[in-house]
């Protein structure tokens, strides 16, 4: 058996089932060895971006280690997007790169020079910061260790990218047929006083949920049910409750939703689980946030534990789902009323208004609004960044069976194109008409695979989250974000047209709920035009203005704009 006969058949063995590729004449044994892999499923991308996000939401839709196959050089550089979103955003996935002969690599790791090989770059220093292991391997006796040490490090804690890349002149040697192999450490967690959680619990009358990208929905909905306490989700886990159940109250972020701004701010116990606390979720005075209660934090990720922003008061290093066995017979709170008043506020704060499904142009809610009523309960959503991840994650109606992912940390346009790694389910894929730009040339893979992917692309003529940022704080200069600032997006249909794509255009004045059913039932890939408001709003939000001196001063987080009067709140 060969090395890259090796990756391949231990990775089958591991559960991987396809593997997303750009070919590359430095990667010409491993491209070999995987053709002759007839366990394994290949798809052909045209960018190594797209190979890699494919890879990545392969992982998350089945729960296994994604992979990438890609080239030297510019082959591995254009995999690094996708990698540092893996890395952001907790996805287990492997990228195996083809590289120079192992002596030029050496001589290069050895003298710090630029480059001795033609394409060749030492990727060590390069992509070491946004994987969990990194390793070239020089040695065919050593590519057993390499490998067992790069799926326990991309699927155990804390998940990540992994990153293998492997000399041609390695590739096609045989493997020896004693190896050493990879000891996995004894994984150490802290214990949970159980006491000391069933006080707080026994004490509290407005508890909640903050249910982050860590926690799962079997986790979230044991707690929230067995406990009674209604729980508020971060973008990253949007997917862990469904938007029906009765303990739902919304998702707060600096663009949320009132309902959860105000429960956070009221609650006297929160529970976060899962959630590294970014400032997209927590606001611009980590400070304040859930200053009324007392706060319990559960990771994995001991460095997310470690930050000091918000004031924590029990940080416990473990896994949400040892953390939920553990409070599993807990006596349930006495939260009846806070549960109805949370109920309450989301009903009387929602997201889509009565102006926004009479604007003309579509405004992206409630567009957003038509779309989710219509979507199968089975659906797989994915969701792109921009003003599109902002209008959708704020509005749509997660219904039960459905999974949610975005590119949460990286926050990186053409992240659409991940939904090639779904592969066989039906997708809903939905994108700005300038993230769908990013990735364009993966309609050819589309139409080559009959993958069943409905992209709706929001247009709204170029950026308009930058659009807005540039009204609100540069005095309309404009620059970069549309026709009249130098950005031209194309007639989507007209490009889907020369991809063999099915195109369709939805528009004010359609039976836009027929339409979007058209959409739905048609076979295999379609490519879905939305012509939306360009300078449509982005609410609700936390607003900034402008100080004398430059700086930004955000408002207070439950003080969302647009600014309700005291009485209405």
């Amino acid at each position: 058996m060969t090395v890259s006969e090796y990756i391949f058949d231990f990775l089958q063995k591991k559960g991987t089932d396809t593997v997303f590729m750009v070919s590359g004449s430095s990667a010409m044994w491993l491209t070999d060895a995987l053709c002759r892999n007839k366990d394994l499923c290949k798809i052909c991308t045209h960018h190594e971006q797209a190979a890699v996000m494919s890879a990545d939401i392969n992982a998350r839709v089945n729960n296994c280690l994604g992979a990438a196959l890609v080239t030297v050089g510019p082959g591995a550089t254009n995999a690094i997007t996708g990698v540092a979103q893996a890395y952001t955003d907790s996805s287990a996935l492997i990228v195996l790169s083809g590289q120079v002969s192992s002596k030029l690599l050496k001589y290069e790791q050895v003298t710090g020079i630029r480059q001795h090989g033609t394409q060749s770059l030492d990727l060590a220093p390069i992509v070491s910061a946004i994987t969990k292991y990194f390793a070239a391997v020089m040695d065919p006796s050593d590519i057993r260790y390499h490998m067992e040490r790069a799926y326990y490090e991309a699927t155990t804690g804390r998940k990540g990218p992994v990153w293998i890349d492997v000399p041609v002149d390695i590739q096609n040697k045989q493997v020896p047929q004693d190896m050493e192999g990879f000891t996995p450490p004894n994984e150490k967690y802290d214990q949970i006083d159980r006491d000391v959680l069933f006080a707080l619990l026994g004490k509290s009358k407005k508890p909640l949920i903050l249910a982050g990208g860590g926690a799962d929905q079997d986790s979230v909905a044991t707690l929230s049910h067995s406990l009674r306490i209604p729980v508020v989700t971060s973008r990253m886990g949007i997917g862990c409750v469904p938007s029906d159940d009765p303990y739902y109250v919304g998702r707060p972020g600096s663009n949320g939703q009132r309902a959860a701004h105000f429960a956070i701010q009221q609650a006297d116990l929160l529970l976060i689980l899962g959630c590294r606390l970014s400032v997209s979720t927590i606001g611009y005075y980590p400070e304040r946030f859930a200053g009324n209660a007392v706060k319990v934090q559960v990771d994995v990720d001991q460095k997310e534990l470690d930050k000091s922003d918000v004031p924590v008061d029990y940080k416990l290093h473990t896994t949400v789902s040892s953390f939920t066995a553990a409070l599993v017979d807990a006596p349930a709170t006495d939260s009846g009323e806070w549960v109805a008043h949370c109920v309450a506020m989301r009903e009387k704060y929602p997201v889509v208004l009565q102006e926004y499904r009479e604007a003309n142009p579509l405004n992206a809610y409630y567009f957003t609004e038509l779309l989710a009523k219509e979507a199968p309960e089975n659906a797989i959503i994915t969701v792109d960044t921009g003003s599109v991840c902002n209008a959708v994650s704020q509005t749509w109606h997660l219904k039960k069976g459905q999974k949610y992912y975005i590119s949460g940390g990286l926050s990186c346009m053409g992240y659409w194109a991940g939904s090639i790694g779904v592969v066989e389910k039906p997708v809903i894929a939905l994108s700005g008409d300038g993230s769908v730009s990013m990735n364009i040339q993966e309609f050819a893979t589309l139409a080559y695979n009959k993958l069943p992917i409905k992209l709706f692309v929001y247009n709204n003529n170029g950026y308009m989250l930058i659009r807005h940022n540039q009204h609100n704080y540069m005095n309309d200069r404009f620059l970069g974000v549309g026709p009249d600032s130098g950005v031209q997006t194309p007639d989507f249909c007209r490009v889907a047209q020369a991809y063999d794509l099915p195109a369709v255009r939805i528009q004010y004045g359609d039976d836009i709920p027929a339409k979007i059913r058209e959409v739905l039932e048609m076979e295999g890939p379609v490519v879905c035009e939305v012509i939306l408001e360009p300078f449509g709003p982005m609410a609700p939000r936390i607003a900034s203005r402008v100080m004398p001196d430059g700086s930004l001063k955000a408002a207070e987080y439950d003080d969302l704009a647009p600014f309700l009067e005291k009485n209405d709140r």
